[in-house]
């Protein structure tokens, strides 16, 4: 397995599936995966083929999050490389190269193009804050979530704090966080974690079907749609208004808008261009 791809791509009529792949570590990150990741993520945010991004794990697992033991692992060049690079020498040069590593959290989050997390099995520390930076999150029945780094005397990074206070709020993040307890997918579709919980038989055509849909929707309003509520994150409700006003009048001009409202007029499905 070493040499095995850590991340697979698969690109189907503009559905991006990234495949997390070290099932036998219930594809925990080592350096190579973080790397791997970050620039296939950086590849799709850019690329007009690609109108949603599905992120997966192989196997039985999501993601258990950061392969410690791999730090200093030998058989891992990368690790050994970083682990003896200028970089690591201080607390604050480690955390750079983190951050680094870390712009995969904020590209699922800020690209302009859906983002899906397919929780397939348990989504650990760093896997957890991948799953919590997706625009949705649609879990199998086998589906777990810890924030886990309490429980080895940890803080926390990948963007962790930040998904989850706005995703369950503020309490119930901290009790997430505070005490690392384990969650199962029934459990996190009630605190609001899940959009879809799907049983294991019909979890993937049901991913695929989600996905489907977001594909075939317009892709500059998607885009807009979703600046539009990040800015909201942030940003006073006046500044919010008014991004909202201009990208109104942005999609309102686009071949787009045209052609749905074309489609309605003859009965028939819009093929959108995102244009």
């Amino acid at each position: 397995m070493a040499d095995a791809e850590p991340v697979l791509i698969a690109l189907e009529d503009g559905v991006l599936t990234v495949t997390l792949n070290r099932p036998d570590k219930l594809n925990a990150i080592d350096y190579r995966m973080m790397r791997k990741l970050y620039e296939t993520l950086q590849d799709a945010a850019g690329d007009p083929a690609v109108l949603c991004v599905v992120l997966t794990g192989a196997g039985r697992g999501f993601c258990s999050g950061g392969d410690l033991r791999g730090a200093t692992d030998p058989d891992d060049p990368i690790a050994v490389r970083y682990e003896n690079d200028d970089l690591w020498r201080t607390p604050e040069q480690k955390a750079t190269q983190v951050q680094r590593f870390a712009g995969s959290v904020e590209l699922l989050h800020q690209m302009p193009k859906p983002t899906i997390a397919a929780v397939n099995g348990p989504a650990a520390g760093a896997g957890f804050c991948l799953a919590a930076a997706c625009d949705f999150r649609i879990l199998s029945r086998k589906a777990a979530f810890t924030t886990v780094f309490v429980n080895s005397g940890r803080s926390g990074d990948f963007g962790g704090s930040y998904f989850l206070t706005r995703l369950v709020g503020p309490a119930k993040a901290r009790e997430l966080y505070m005490l690392g307890a384990k969650i199962g997918a029934e459990e996190a579709d009630r605190i609001g974690l899940a959009t879809k919980l799907a049983e294991e038989d019909d979890f993937a055509a049901e991913t695929a079907a989600f996905a489907r849909r977001l594909a075939e929707a317009p892709p500059l309003a998607l885009r807009y749609i979703k600046q539009n509520l990040n800015a909201a994150e942030h940003l006073p409700l006046r500044q919010v208004m008014e991004m909202e006003a201009v990208h109104m009048m942005r999609t309102s001009g686009s071949a787009d808008a045209r052609e749905a409202a074309l489609a309605a007029r003859d009965g028939r499905k819009p093929k959108f261009t995102g244009r």
